[in-house]
C-alpha cells in the first residue's frame, strides 16, 4: 500500500479514520476513534509517499519505532511518553501503530504561539518531567537520541503543563548502516556531537547524550531559539534566567560528554534542588582490574555492547552473562545508596560474612519459567534492590564469575 485509506473508513475493523494530524519522514499520523470503546486514538502509517527516504528505510525506521514502543509498554509505560495501544495490519497488509492521541501542541508550535516562557519554575518543571522520562528510557536500555521541539507534545494533565515524547523511530542504537535523508535525522542544534558526528568520532553515545538535548530544550523554552553551540549559558543569548538554571543548562550542553551530568537522573536531581552542583557521588573499584570509577545516582554498570546503549561503566564480558545494563545505582531521600538489579542472571552483594543475591523481576520470572527455584536456603525471594554500605562488594552474575566491585562513599 502507498497511501492511507480515506477519512471515515473503518481500519482493522474498529478504528474510524479521521484527519491527518502529523507527518514526518517515516510516518503519517491520523486521528481516529476506537468504535469499540469510543476512545480517541492516533493511527501511525509508514509514510511511503511523503518521505524522501527509500521505502526500505521508511519500513526499517517504522518497525524500529514499533519495537521501542512495545518495549516501553512492556516495561510499564511512563506518563511523559506516548503509549502504544497495539500494532496491527490494515486490510491491505500495511503495518500501523495504534497509539495514544496526545491532546495538545507540539512544543515548537506552543512556543511560537506564546513566545518563550516567563515562568522559570514552569521551565524547571518541564525539564524535570523530561529528565524523568529519559531516566525511564535509560533504565530500560533505550537512548532517545533525537529530542527536539517537534518530538515533544505539550498538554495539560491535572492542571499542569505536561511534556509528552511522541516520536521513537531513531531511539536506541539504530544501525547507522541504513542512512536516512529526511530532515528528521539532519544534524541540528539539539544533538550532541557524539550523535551528530557518530560516523566520525569515537565518543560514546549514552544517557549523557539525551542530557545534552534536555539542556537545549530548556534553552528553547527560555529563549525561543537555540544556537548551534555547546556549553550554552542562556543569559549570553538574551534569556532572562536565574543563575542556578543557567549553570545547569551550561553544564548539560557541554561539548565533552564527560563534562555533562552523567545521566538524566542526576540532572533531574539538580533541577529539583535548584542547585547546579552534581548530586553526591560514590566510587566503585573494579577489583580484578584495579580501576576506580566515580558514580552518581542513576549510573549503571554493564557489558560493552557495540550496537546498543552503553552503561555508565562498561566492562568486557566475552561470555555475555553480564547484561548490557546489569545494575543501577541510586540514593533514597536520606542520601543512602542502593543498587537495583536489572539483569536476568542477578547480582550479589557481600554483607558481613555472606552474600545476598539481588535479582530483577525479569530474572525471577526467567528462573521460574525454566523450573528453577528463585528463593534462597531460607525460602526468601531475592530482592530487586538492596542497600549499600561502605566497603560492600558487588559481584556481577555470581561471586565466582570474577567480576567484583568494591563500593565506597569516601
Amino acid at each position: 500500500m502507498t497511501a492511507a485509506p480515506p477519512q471515515g473508513d473503518l481500519v482493522v475493523g474498529r478504528y474510524e479514520l479521521g484527519e491527518v494530524v502529523g507527518e514526518g519522514g517515516f510516518a503519517k499520523v491520523f486521528d481516529a476513534v476506537d468504535t469499540e470503546t469510543g476512545e480517541a486514538v492516533a493511527l501511525k502509517y509508514p509514510n511511503y509517499e511523503g518521505s524522501q527516504n527509500d521505502r526500505d528505510i521508511v519500513r526499517t525506521y517504522f518497525e524500529k519505532e514499533a519495537e521501542t514502543l512495545a518495549a516501553i509498554r512492556d516495561a510499564g509505560g511512563h506518563p511523559n511518553i506516548m503509549s502504544l495501544r497495539e500494532t496491527a495490519e490494515d486490510e491491505d497488509g500495511t503495518s500501523i501503530l495504534v497509539v495514544e492521541l496526545v491532546d495538545g501542541y507540539e512544543l515548537d508550535d506552543a512556543i511560537r504561539r506564546t513566545g518563550p516562557l516567563d515562568d522559570i519554575d514552569e521551565v524547571r518543571q518541564i525539564g524535570i518531567a523530561l529528565c524523568d522520562a529519559m531516566s525511564f528510557l535509560h533504565e530500560n536500555e533505550i537512548v532517545y537520541r533525537d529530542l527536539k521541539p517537534d518530538n515533544v507534545m505539550i498538554t495539560h494533565r491535572g492542571g499542569t503543563v505536561t511534556p509528552v515524547l511522541i516520536d521513537f523511530n531513531t531511539a536506541t542504537g539504530f544501525d547507522t548502516g541504513a542512512q536516512a535523508t529526511d530532515q528528521t535525522t539532519i544534524v541540528g542544534p539539539y544533538k550532541p556531537r557524539e550523535v551528530a558526528e557518530a560516523d566520525a568520532t569515537e565518543a560514546r553515545q549514552g544517557p549523557w547524550s539525551d542530557v545534552y538535548s534536555v539542556g537545549k530544550i530548556l534553552l528553547y523554552l527560555l529563549k525561543g531559539t537555540v544556537p548551534r553551540k555547546d556549553g550554552v549559558d542562556p543569559r549570553d543569548f538574551g534569556a532572562e534566567c536565574e543563575p542556578y538554571l543557567a549553570a545547569i543548562v551550561e553544564k548539560a550542553t557541554a561539548s565533552d560528554y564527560e563534562d555533562r551530568y552523567r545521566n538524566a537522573t542526576a540532572m533531574k536531581r539538580v533541577l529539583e534542588a535548584r542547585d547546579p552542583s552534581p548530586p553526591p557521588s560514590a566510587t566503585v573499584r573494579y577489583t580484578q582490574a584495579g580501576e576506580r570509577y566515580t558514580i552518581y545516582p542513576g549510573d549503571t554498570i554493564g557489558r560493552r555492547y557495540a550496537d546498543g546503549p552503553r552503561s555508565s561503566v562498561v566492562i568486557e564480558d566475552e561470555e555475555e552473562y553480564i547484561s548490557t545494563v546489569q545494575v543501577q545505582f541510586d540514593t533514597d531521600a536520606d542520601g543512602e545508596w542502593f543498587i537495583r538489579d536489572r539483569s536476568l542472571n542477578g547480582t550479589y552483594v557481600q554483607t558481613g560474612g555472606g552474600w545476598q543475591r539481588v535479582l530483577s523481576e525479569a530474572g525471577r520470572e526467567r528462573l521460574e519459567q525454566s523450573g528453577e527455584d528463585a528463593t534462597d536456603a531460607e525460602g526468601n525471594v531475592p530482592p530487586e534492590l538492596y542497600g549499600l554500605r561502605e566497603g560492600d562488594l558487588i559481584a556481577l552474575v555470581h561471586p565466582s564469575y570474577g567480576v567484583t566491585f568494591e563500593f565506597s562513599t569516601e
